[in-house]
């Protein structure tokens, strides 16, 4: 699953911000992240997908059905990530469709009202002592130190601190969900670690792109950190997939911003090459030799 918010514009109204996602082989939009149904949805099989088309003076984007006729037109605030858009919905295309992510819905007041309290303390407990220690049943230490030295990076090299503490809470709150989700059995270890396998691989070229990256070219790197990009992408759908069921479209959203703030050759490829960043990245990738060497039973 892929989200972004960008606005829209259909049957010649204003464009109004909408969040929309990409699940399988289907698009939605909804009003809000916290809506639980979007407004409305389309399967990407069979329709045409246009970039770069003109409305009100804005660079948009265009999912239209068989007769060329609009069923979204939409645009973000830059041409690379209405780039990226489109690649994946045309990607879609090759999908099977899905259905939009459902909660469970209490059956009367009471249990919504149980329910609502119940989340208010997941939610506060995500970076609270208790959060940090249900993160801890998951994964080991290696893994934390490896997040705290991620969050360095990102700080530093965004020069925006508020990116990196965002980084940490949103990780942390989706481990705290993930091992509530798996605790109620709702979901198995086993099928949780599914997104093991192209995290690791992942986490082992960008170790081996390190340590060569000054005796490679240039295009060889960025060649690497592409299929590191790649490995991102495809542990995140995986774990977006699974726990879709379970999670709000804002909590879903998390997952996108953790895994979209890492999983870009082109961030790496800077922050590989940033001198000042060297202590912070040498801390990075022993966290991240230690992740891979080390195998869950």
């Amino acid at each position: 699953m892929r989200k972004m918010t960008t606005t829209t514009k259909k049957g010649g109204k204003a464009f109004k911000p909408v969040h929309c996602i990409i699940i399988g082989g289907s698009f939605y939009w909804y009003k809000t992240p916290k809506d639980v149904e979007p407004i409305a949805g389309c399967d990407l099989n069979g329709i045409n997908i246009v970039n770069n088309v003109g409305f009100d003076d804005k660079d948009c984007f265009a999912i239209r059905d068989a007769d060329n006729k609009d069923i979204f037109v939409g645009y973000l605030t830059s041409e690379s990530s209405r780039g990226k858009w489109v690649e994946a919905l045309i990607a879609g295309q090759a999908k099977d469709p899905k259905p939009f992510p459902v909660r469970e819905k209490s059956k009367n007041k009471k249990q919504n009202i149980v329910k609502r309290t119940t989340n208010k303390v997941v939610s506060s407990t995500a970076t609270s002592a208790l959060g940090k220690k249900v993160m801890k049943a998951i994964i080991n230490e290696e893994t934390t130190t490896l997040l705290l030295a991620l969050k360095k990076i990102v700080k530093k090299e965004s020069n925006d601190n508020k990116k990196g503490e965002t980084l940490e809470k949103n990780i942390i709150k989706i481990a705290v969900k993930a091992y509530l989700i798996i605790e109620k059995g709702k979901i198995t270890t086993d099928e949780f670690l599914k997104m093991d396998t192209p995290l690791r691989s992942a986490f082992e070229l960008l170790s081996k792109c390190y340590s060569q990256r000054s005796r490679v070219s240039r295009e060889t790197l960025h060649d690497g950190l592409l299929r590191v990009e790649g490995f991102f992408k495809e542990s995140e759908e995986i774990l977006t997939n699974l726990m879709a069921p379970y999670l709000t479209p804002k909590n879903l959203f998390k997952i996108s911003q953790s895994f979209g703030c890492v999983a870009d050759s082109l961030f790496l490829e800077k922050v590989l090459k940033d001198e000042t960043l060297e202590e912070d990245l040498d801390k990075l990738i022993d966290a991240i030799d230690y992740y891979t060497q080390f195998h869950y039973d």
